[in-house]
């Protein structure tokens, strides 16, 4: 009995110890709870936000109107398209300056402010799109649009605002002359112009600026034998200087003024700026000049009585009156990216209402003819410009030449050397300038 005890004993031992050494039963897993439940679920991918189109306009516009004007014309455009404009502004003489070397480049604005002499050669090198197929891509309705210019039958800078240039006058120094009419031939403004020079105080008849650093001058030269029945192109469009009647008696008119010592010291060196500065400053009485001078003249000389006159013109002329006409005008850079983008600002900028207004800050005339400007300035000034303007008939005839700032700086040279003496005679001196033009186009 004691026997069968003891082996029950050892027997549930052995049975305890199996038990001990065996391995945890693993508690069974629970089942696994719903994806929406373990983890919160994944947030949609947000859409890239749409990028932002952003334009360069470089131009000098912004520096000749008031403060902040522009930038509100573009803060307008950009509210009704979201098309943001970032404005380079500078004056002439640096945009000048910064657009060459930005097409050296290849880094050109998106939108760039061109004066006439440079539209030839921007477009020839192919800097400037093809206005005609992007009016035509955003469906812009030119019919209105009075000027466009071309190169080779393609539009490549549209202009906003018309500028003539006439001539400034400054009435005091008239009145102070006994000068009781204003002049209209150039025997007549020869003559005003001997009454008012007194050197011993400073005071001349006649400045223009004659620096070839800006040839463009030459245009002034010219309106004198364009308001005369000229045309410095033949009906092909080719130089015509050689054998030109006109042109000859303009030369021969403009070295009187020299001759008989009515015109400013230092005239050949004169910059625009000089020019202006020596009127505004009471030493001459009579100034070719664009009338977007107008405003400066007002600031620098808010006490002188001036108007304004086209060039006097050949004695026996009674036909058509012309002027010099410059505008603000604008292309589009061809390696701009938004080019459609920037052919809606220049539609924006032609728009009636905003050209209405345009002309009105800048003291110039509408490129749309259903624009209706409110000008405020009733002065004799601004009223005498505006009579020249709706009479006459523009000219711009360098602005269809190749190079044409080039070939202004040559006849600007040229007349010169015929003023000093070098050249016998006017006809003598423009056959050198027609030879020279005519190589321009080979």
């Amino acid at each position: 009995m004691k026997k069968l005890l003891a082996m029950l004993l050892a027997l549930m031992m052995v049975l305890s110890l199996v038990a001990c050494g065996a391995p945890a039963e693993e508690p069974a897993e629970e089942p696994a709870e719903d994806a929406a439940t373990e983890e919160p679920a994944e947030e949609p991918a947000e859409e890239p936000a749409e990028e932002k189109i952003v334009l360069e306009f470089q131009q000098w516009f912004d520096n000749e109107m008031e403060e902040g004007y522009l930038r509100s014309v573009c803060d307008a455009f950009e509210a009704e398209t979201g098309i943001h404009i970032e404005l380079l502004s500078n004056p002439y003489a640096d945009t000048k300056t910064q657009l060459e070397a930005s097409a050296v480049a290849g880094t050109m604005a998106d939108i760039v402010a061109l004066d006439g002499g440079w539209i030839y050669d921007y477009a020839t090198q192919g800097h400037l799109a093809d206005l005609d197929a992007l009016y035509a891509e955003i469906g812009m309705d030119t019919s209105t649009i009075s000027a466009m210019t071309t190169v080779n039958g393609t539009t490549y800078a549209q202009p906003l605002v018309n500028f003539p240039s006439l001539m400034a006058v400054n009435l005091d120094l008239l009145e102070a002359a006994g000068v009781e009419t204003l002049p209209e031939t150039w025997s007549e403004l020869l003559d005003a112009c001997k009454k008012v020079t007194d050197p011993a105080n400073n005071v001349y008849g006649f400045a223009m600026n004659m620096s070839t650093d800006n040839a463009t001058c030459m245009e002034f030269f010219a309106a004198f034998a364009w308001n005369s029945g000229a045309s410095i192109l033949d009906e092909n469009g080719m130089p015509y200087m050689a054998g030109n009647e006109i042109l000859i008696d303009t030369c021969e008119f403009f070295k009187s003024l020299f001759d008989n010592g009515v015109v400013i010291p230092g005239m050949y060196t004169m910059t625009d700026a000089d020019k202006v500065q020596e009127f505004v400053n009471g030493r001459v009485a009579f100034m070719p000049d664009s009338v977007a001078h107008l405003t400066n003249i007002r600031e620098q000389a808010p006490d002188m009585n001036v108007t304004f006159i086209n060039m006097p013109h050949a004695e026996g002329y009674d036909g058509q009156s012309y002027m010099r006409v410059n505008n603000w005008a604008v292309g589009i850079a061809e390696s701009c990216e938004y080019k459609k983008e920037a052919a809606l600002f220049i539609q924006y900028l032609l728009g009636a209402e905003v050209s209405a207004d345009l002309c009105v800050h800048a003291g110039g005339f509408p490129v749309n003819t259903a624009a209706q400007p409110a000008y405020t300035d009733d002065s004799e000034a601004f009223q005498a410009i505006s009579t020249i303007y709706a009479n006459g008939k523009g000219k711009a005839e360098f602005y269809s030449m190749p190079t044409a700032e080039a070939l202004m700086r040559v006849l600007d040279e040229e007349l010169v050397m015929y003023i000093d003496g070098d050249y016998a005679t006017a006809e003598e001196m423009l056959e050198s300038v027609q030879t020279q033009f005519e190589a321009a186009y080979q």
